[in-house]
């Protein structure tokens, strides 16, 4: 595998599975929508500045992109016409964070859901008060990539991903705080 595109990684967790794919060494194409907070366009520029050290990874309009990649995952709600031109050799998939409505199974793309997560975006507070259904973000973003990658086809219209917690929570705080050093001036500014 060489090539692939997340049509809106502008959450954290379409950058998460960016970075995860530009460590297994694929060249990531990303999209992201315009409309965004001050604060969401604030995290969004440092954590661009961050990855666009990587030469395997380009922001993109859809436009500008390529006709054909190995993988497509889709962050996006906004439906774009230049999807339905792009071709993927493994598989093109939303991701979803919840369960869909009876809206999105009329989709033709096949829709994945992820399971709760946690990250730099937590407080302390609110990991302390959640439960162990929670995983770290990158452990989401490994599982996630190892299960498209290694599916042909699926046959169902959405599949609930299964993640195995690979980060505990010290290593998860670890990350956590090299992610916020990365970052410093977002999350400097979040806590004034």
């Amino acid at each position: 595998m060489e090539t692939g595109l997340i049509i809106g990684a502008d959450e954290f967790f379409g950058l998460a599975l960016c970075e995860y794919m530009m460590k297994e060494g694929i060249q990531v194409d990303i999209t992201c929508p315009n409309d965004h907070t001050k604060e969401q366009k604030m995290l969004l520029e440092e954590r661009m500045m961050w990855l666009g050290r990587n030469d395997l990874f380009r922001v993109i309009d859809l436009q500008d992109g390529k006709d054909t990649y190995d993988l497509i995952f889709i962050q996006s709600q906004e439906p774009d016409q230049r999807q339905e031109d792009i071709k993927a050799r493994q598989g093109i998939y939303r991701i979803l964070c919840e369960q869909p409505g009876d809206e999105s199974t009329k989709q033709d793309v096949p829709a994945v859901i992820l399971p709760r997560m946690f990250g730099p975006w937590t407080l302390k507070k609110e990991r302390a008060m959640q439960d162990d259904e929670a995983f770290f973000v990158e452990d989401v973003a490994k599982d996630l990539f190892k299960w498209a990658a290694g599916t042909n086809r699926i046959e169902e219209k959405t599949h609930k991903l299964k993640v195995k917690r690979q980060t505990d929570d010290k290593q998860a705080e670890e990350m956590i705080a090299e992610w916020k050093r990365q970052n410093s001036t977002f999350f400097d500014k979040k806590q004034e």
